[in-house]
């Protein structure tokens, strides 16, 4: 009897270890790293790129297509809510924006976030394509430079003028990245206190 209960105490003991681990698995997922670094070239990505057919891959020494922008002006607004800007009230929160996107100027996307919702992990997905994992919300206040294939370095390495201005998170994932810069804290609410019903 001994020898069956201490058999079903191991076979527990197993399934629990590796109940423990598969939820780590889910929870901490090790992260997809590009064969790519953020030194590659626009031509290796495309080249080499296996899901691109063979066939309509661009011979090495092609060019690119001719640019159809000058610039681009990329404004991103974290936490902000869809109905702000294209709400009934839209017009009177950010008329400026509103206008632009009604008259064609400029193009809105609504992404949709998954947690972890911090500024890092956030990101980093949006710049890398990357999943972000719940280990970044650890290093979220501890930013190391960026080291995958992300548009911010490939647009420094096609020697685009960058400016910044927002979240001081950019500067410490893109260090050296862009002209001019101005980061402010996360931190930084000058707002705290009072609600504005009306925009409730």
């Amino acid at each position: 009897m001994k020898v069956r209960s201490s058999v079903f105490a191991c076979f527990i003991l197993v399934c629990e270890v590796l109940g423990v681990a598969l939820f780590l698995r889910g929870f901490f997922p090790a992260p997809v790293k590009s064969t790519l670094s953020s030194n590659s070239r626009l031509s290796e990505l495309l080249i080499f790129n296996p899901l691109i057919s063979p066939s309509a891959r661009p011979r090495p020494n092609a060019s690119l297509p001719p640019r159809l922008f000058g610039r681009v002006v990329l404004m991103l607004v974290d936490a902000l809510r869809e109905d702000f800007l294209f709400g009934p009230n839209g017009r009177s929160f950010m008329p400026y924006t509103r206008h632009l996107v009604e008259r064609g100027s400029a193009h809105s996307y609504v992404a949709k976030a998954r947690a972890p919702t911090v500024t890092m992990p956030r990101i980093k997905a949006l710049t890398s394509g990357s999943i972000p994992g719940f280990i970044d919300v650890v290093v979220n206040l501890n930013s190391h430079a960026l080291q995958e294939d992300n548009l911010v370095s490939q647009a420094k390495a096609a020697g685009k003028r960058m400016i910044f201005y927002g979240d001081d998170t950019w500067l410490k994932l893109f260090p050296k990245h862009f002209q001019e810069s101005d980061g402010t804290t996360s931190f930084f609410v000058s707002d705290y206190t009072e609600v504005h019903p009306e925009h409730f």
